[in-house]
């Protein structure tokens, strides 16, 4: 009896014994699961805490990205103030060339009336040297009249004399007729002599005058030379001015830009709690850069009443009041509602930086 009360002892401490086992096993399953389990938390923080460190480096470097970008928005507002000062002095120097060039018009014209003057005068004295030639033909033939007139009263006298008294009278009016010849010829020689002088003084102004015209045609042609230049740098001058001017709206519309981005910068650095701007400390769609240069600026001086130009109103509005909207949920906490803001207000300035674009590029 005691042998099998031993060995049902020694039964029940074999089973005791198994279950024993069978629950150190499960025992050490636990803490093999439990340590991996831990395992995989302690990965998990490592993996979150790299995240986490990520992440403070990317807020770090997007507020430096900020700065940066005011810095470069300086930078760019410097540039766009040269432009706008070039820009000015181009147009002053477009409207001097234009007053130049009408100047120049004016002394063309002036040198090509003289130039005609001088040419009729020119034909005005071939046609007096050509009349006093005629003259002078003229004289002599009353010359060779009055010789021969002389000649006829010679004989007349002649043959009054040999008349004797029936030839007296005759005689006397042979006489008065030789008289008359030689006084003739006496006018005739002066006439001549004046002639001489006036065909001298005609050639001379003659020859004057053909100097001055082609002194006149010469300078007509540098003149002439001279206005092409002109016109040649008043078009380089108007093409400069006219770069200057797509320049200078380029460098407006990409400062405008970048206040924009400015802006949505600052929103952006609310959201991940690196800034405390309140919406309403933003600009409003008309006192930022961009709506100056729509509303009162360049924009509307040169744009007005275009289709595109009408058209980019309506989404720049809604970027400052989405991102007034974000920061807004975002205060309140409601966070989908500030992401969703966050979304419109980068899609509707996608929208006008696409129709800014556009409309500089059918200038």
């Amino acid at each position: 009896m005691s042998f099998w009360k031993a060995s049902k002892r020694a039964q029940a401490l074999e089973q005791e014994l198994g279950r024993v086992r069978a629950e150190l096993d499960a025992v050490t399953q636990a803490r093999d699961a439990l340590a991996e389990q831990v395992d995989a938390e302690a990965q998990a923080r490592a993996r979150v805490h790299q995240e986490l460190t990520v992440s403070q480096r990317l807020m770090t470097g997007l507020g430096q990205f900020g700065h940066s970008l005011t810095e470069l928005k300086t930078s760019f507002g410097e540039l766009s103030g040269l432009l706008g000062s070039r820009r000015a002095e181009a147009l002053t120097t477009r409207d001097e060339s234009g007053r130049v060039r009408d100047s120049m018009a004016e002394l063309i014209q002036q040198l090509e009336s003289s130039r005609e003057s001088a040419t009729t005068s020119v034909q005005e004295m071939a046609s007096l040297e050509s009349d006093t030639s005629n003259i002078t033909s003229l004289v002599d033939v009353i010359d060779g009249v009055s010789d021969q007139t002389s000649l006829l009263a010679l004989n007349a006298s002649i043959e009054a004399a040999r008349a004797g008294e029936h030839g007296r009278g005759f005689s006397v009016v042979a006489t008065e007729v030789r008289s008359l010849a030689a006084r003739a010829g006496d006018a005739t020689e002066q006439i001549s002599e004046a002639i001489g002088r006036i065909r001298q003084q005609t050639a001379t102004v003659s020859g004057l005058s053909r100097r001055n015209r082609d002194a006149m045609d010469q300078l007509a042609a540098e003149a002439d030379t001279a206005r092409d230049r002109l016109m040649a740098l008043i078009d380089l001058a108007g093409t400069s001015s006219s770069a200057l001017d797509h320049a200078a709206l380029l460098s407006e519309m990409e400062l405008a830009n970048l206040e924009e981005l400015e802006m949505k910068l600052v929103v952006y650095q609310v959201l991940a709690g690196l800034s405390d701007v309140t919406a309403e400390s933003l600009p409003a769609e008309t006192e930022c850069r961009l709506g100056q240069w729509y509303y009162q600026g360049d924009g509307k001086d040169q744009y007005a009443g275009r289709v595109d130009f009408g058209a980019i109103e309506k989404p720049h509005k809604l970027v400052h009041e989405y991102a007034r909207q974000a920061i807004e949920a975002h205060r309140l906490g409601h966070s989908d509602e500030a992401l969703k803001a966050l979304e419109l207000m980068e899609s509707n300035n996608l929208d006008v930086m696409t129709r800014l674009r556009r409309l500089v590029a059918t200038e």
